[in-house]
Order: C-alpha cells, then sequence, then structure tokens
C-alpha cells in the first residue's frame, strides 16, 4: 500500500494505517515488484549506479536485493526516514562487500543519504 502525502509519499503496510488514510492523504492499493525482477526482465545484470530514496523503507528494499545475482557498483541510499537507524544499513552494506565512501547530508534534511562503493 502506498500513502500519498501532498508532493511525496510512502510504502505503509496494513498495521502502519488501518484506517486507510490521514489528514494528508489517502492509502491506496497498488501491485509492487522488487528491483530484481525489472533487472531479470531487461536482461540487466550490472548496475553502474542505484538511487534509493524511497522515504522509509530502504532497509527492506535493500534486503530484497540478490546480491550475488546482481554487481550494483555504487549505490545512495537515503537513511534518515528508516525506523532501523544509520548503523543496521551500514553494516548491512558491509556485510555484501560495501564500504561508505561518503555521506551526504544537510542542515535542512535536503540530502540524508549514504553513498556505498562495491569493495
Amino acid at each position: 500500500m502506498f500513502e500519498q502525502q501532498e508532493n511525496q509519499g510512502h510504502i505503509v503496510g496494513k498495521q502502519d494505517n488501518p484506517s486507510g488514510g490521514s489528514e494528508l492523504g489517502a492509502v491506496i492499493e497498488m501491485q509492487c515488484f522488487p528491483l530484481y525482477s525489472y533487472l531479470v526482465a531487461l536482461n540487466i545484470t550490472k548496475v553502474d549506479y542505484f538511487s534509493l530514496d524511497v522515504e522509509g523503507a530502504e532497509f527492506t528494499i535493500l534486503q530484497t536485493i540478490p546480491w550475488d545475482k546482481v554487481d550494483i557498483q555504487t549505490l545512495s541510499v537515503e537513511f534518515i526516514h528508516d525506523h532501523v537507524g544509520k548503523q543496521v544499513i551500514q553494516d548491512y552494506m558491509s556485510e555484501r562487500g560495501y564500504y561508505v565512501h561518503s555521506e551526504v547530508t544537510h542542515v535542512n534534511w535536503l540530502a540524508n543519504d549514504f553513498i556505498f562503493v562495491k569493495k
């Protein structure tokens, strides 16, 4: 399910918003597919750069990627909205052979991303 909030939104589960909406936006059901499904359909096994910024579901999405089947060289991953925290994301990516090249932040929350590079 997806909750639209003005010019942005985020993925929600039924447990997150059982009423079906909020004062900011409506919740709609939509069919979603893992990133890897699209890569397989397009016959892509190598990705030079991947940007992941989905307002809070970044870690969940990272967990769906079969790292042994797709070669992603560089990723930017937003960390500020994800409930698991920065360190969990950093540790997870380190276990998959990536290091933090840089951390991009802005005082007004315009950016809060890790830049991961494959070792």
